[in-house]
């Protein structure tokens, strides 16, 4: 029998995630799931306890300036959660302003509370409340290549720190997103299939990291981490960008990574995963990986790379990734019970 999974397992792992290396997710995670949510005009019951239930927690995981860009966001939306408006109209008067000034998400009751509570800068808020929407700030910088590139790393950042699930929500919607993907470097081959799962069966990590570099294009470095990932969705991606067999794909997974292959259920999931997300989806997170990357690339030996054209589509990822609805979690079966 099919089991349902609760609407929020999975997601703990980047929810609670602490700053790493002097990167924190939180705020990139809180920033591309509004995005995905501001799209629709209403929401069902499961996406919005969703939404609310994340928003809620990442909240307060976020620095008082990201917490007023998202409430000028939320501010002028009808169908925003009523649970994360009252938090954030009793934030600081900079976050809590367009709140109390605009939300119509906001009951008469609300705004006599917050007033009596809050002080007088939230009071003065209430009392010259109007109708009209704030301005939507930009949602992000000018297209300079160095802010592209940081855009760039900050998609690769927050796929690699995220769980499986985060990972599944993120390339589900890349399928709709506008980025260009990624073409491979050249047509797969019999051989290069052969060589690939050779290598791997035969624990060859070297031969593997360079396949991998000249079929995706990425650098050594980037290479490696596609390979030594521990949930091994990064390897389900770069075997989806090139189109290699699925039955291929499942020998890999069984004996490339111990971490991965002791486990069956893993590689059933994974398995799935491929089956799921399409070429074009595989390919754009492969165009990000591509633009994040500060070494040298086989691409790049060879002939020049149009930079400002790569590093413009890399800029629009995390932004173009939510120019569709939130995709919602979809049921999982598990091994034992099929």
């Amino acid at each position: 029998m099919d089991e349902p999974m609760a609407p929020f397992s999975g997601l703990e792992d980047i929810v609670d995630l602490g700053p790493a290396d002097g990167l924190d997710m939180r705020p990139t995670l809180l920033r591309v799931l509004t995005d995905l949510y501001l799209q629709r005009p209403a929401h069902t019951p499961e996406d919005e306890r969703y939404y609310t239930e994340l928003a809620l927690r990442l909240i307060d995981a976020t620095d008082i300036p990201e917490r007023a860009v998202l409430a000028a966001r939320l501010a002028s939306y009808p169908a925003a959660p009523h649970p994360v408006i009252a938090r954030l109209a009793r934030d600081e008067i900079d976050v809590a302003g367009p709140i109390l000034a605009y939300s119509p998400c906001l009951t008469a009751t609300d705004l006599e509370a917050i007033a009596r509570e809050c002080g007088a800068a939230h009071a003065d808020a209430i009392a010259h409340r109007q109708s009209a929407p704030p301005a939507p700030p930009p949602a992000f910088p000018a297209s300079a290549a160095d802010t592209a590139k940081a855009e760039a790393r900050e998609l690769a950042e927050l796929f690699n720190a995220a769980g499986g699930m985060e990972r599944r929500l993120i390339l589900l919607n890349l399928d709709y997103s506008l980025l260009i993907p990624a073409l491979p470097l050249g047509e797969l081959q019999r051989a290069h299939i052969w060589r690939l799962e050779s290598a791997a069966l035969q624990h060859s990590t070297e031969i593997v990291l360079r396949e991998l570099e000249r079929m995706l294009g990425v650098s050594r470095t980037r290479a490696r981490r596609i390979v030594n990932d521990d949930l091994g969705e990064p390897i389900v991606v770069a075997a989806k960008a090139v189109d290699l067999p699925a039955d291929v794909l499942q020998r890999i997974l069984l004996f490339m990574n111990p971490r991965i292959g002791q486990s069956v259920e893993r590689v059933y999931e994974l398995y799935q995963l491929y089956l799921d997300i399409s070429v074009d989806a595989a390919r754009r997170l492969v165009a990000i990986w591509r633009a994040a990357d500060d070494e040298e690339r086989p691409e790049d030996r060879h002939e020049p790379v149009p930079w400002r054209v790569a590093a413009d589509n890399a800029r629009r990822a995390l932004s173009e990734i939510s120019r569709r609805p939130l995709i919602r979690y979809e049921q999982r079966r598990r091994i034992g019970q099929r």
